[in-house]
């Protein structure tokens, strides 16, 4: 059995932006002999959470004894984040400076595992002047959606030991300033721009190419999973009974990448719209970034990332005081759900 927890009709005009946030409702109570665990979604149901989808419709949530909830994210809402720290929900995807950002307001949270631990933030530039490398980088003029990437494209450059020559210009969430000739390379995301350029007909690695920002040394886990930590320690079972369903629906989803995105488009997120066919090419091209070569599985990352990619980053963003991998992160959870798959 599966609850979304409802959007006021307000809250659900609001919800047509573009922006990825978290939602704040009240948890509702749910009478039932399962026990309900909630997450907060940060973004509306679609096909980012293909994996999702296929588990409830399979019901791997119910063979872990487990009765789930969600709640949809939108635009100019709180994070997801803050109503984990409400415990308005029981888990939730973020980002790491989010994250950092409610630790140092004295939250005491844990990170479980990645959503995605192949970062989907890559850049797209035309075949005619690419970027490939961080070298190809120098002398760029760089399209952005947020002036924070600066200390992303810094990180590059200082990690291969080149000057910081570019030019960030500032631009939106479509990627067809690149083809007007407004800049050399557009940050983008590998799950979405993209599918904009191949709807014109064209062509990745032929027309334009999609280089992933780990594959230029900024290697930095994406969506950390993560949850409360006296939760975890006093409710490890359902933890782990959790992890071990989520990760059954993106394996599931692996198999056939349009399942999941038709869910999404066509039942949980039928009130938004969405584009069937952009949320099927939104899944296949997600699907591979679930897990990363070498990996024992799904939402696996290497907690030495934390230290040499996650903190640089964090404290060229002005953060510090940051705990150690060690008592952030746990993957043990995450290791005894894959070993029992």
């Amino acid at each position: 059995m599966t609850t979304a927890l409802p959007l006021s009709r307000r809250s659900l005009l609001a919800l047509g932006g573009a922006a990825a946030a978290g939602f704040s409702l009240p948890r509702m109570a749910i009478a039932q002999s399962m026990p309900v665990v909630s997450t907060a979604l940060g973004w509306i149901p679609n096909a980012e959470y293909a994996g999702l989808w296929v588990a409830i419709e399979k019901g791997y949530f119910a063979e872990e004894g487990i009765e789930i909830a969600y709640t949809p994210g939108g635009p100019n809402a709180p994070g997801v984040l803050v109503r984990l720290a409400a415990g308005q929900a029981d888990f939730a995807g973020g980002d790491w400076i989010p994250l950092f950002e409610t630790l140092n307001r004295d939250n005491d949270f844990v990170v479980l595992g990645a959503a995605f631990p192949a970062n989907p933030a890559a850049l797209m530039s035309l075949s005619a002047n690419p970027v490939l490398t961080p070298a190809d980088l120098v002398g760029k003029r760089i399209l952005s959606q947020m002036p924070a990437d600066k200390n992303t494209i810094d990180f590059i450059l200082t990690k291969a030991g080149l000057p910081l020559d570019y030019e960030m210009v500032p631009t939106g969430f479509s990627p067809e300033p690149l083809l007007a000739g407004d800049g050399d390379v557009y940050m983008a995301f590998a799950t979405n721009q993209p599918i904009t350029f191949e709807k014109m007909g064209m062509v990745a690695g032929q027309d334009f190419h999609v280089t992933l920002l780990r594959d230029l040394g900024y290697d930095v886990p994406a969506g950390p999973i993560v949850a409360k930590r006296d939760y975890v320690a006093q409710n490890r079972p359902l933890v782990v009974g959790y992890l071990r369903a989520l990760l059954r629906g993106w394996i599931e989803n692996g198999a056939n990448p349009a399942y999941g995105a038709e869910l999404g488009a066509t039942k949980y997120g039928v009130d938004f719209g969405l584009d069937l066919d952009q949320q099927i090419r939104q899944s296949e091209l997600g699907q591979p970034l679930t897990a990363v070569a070498g990996a024992p599985g799904p939402f696996w990352f290497d907690p030495a990332l934390y230290e040499t990619n996650i903190l640089p980053v964090a404290a060229a963003a002005g953060l510090t005081g940051l705990p150690a991998a060690s008592d952030l992160i746990d993957l043990g959870p995450l290791e005894e759900a894959i070993a029992s798959l």
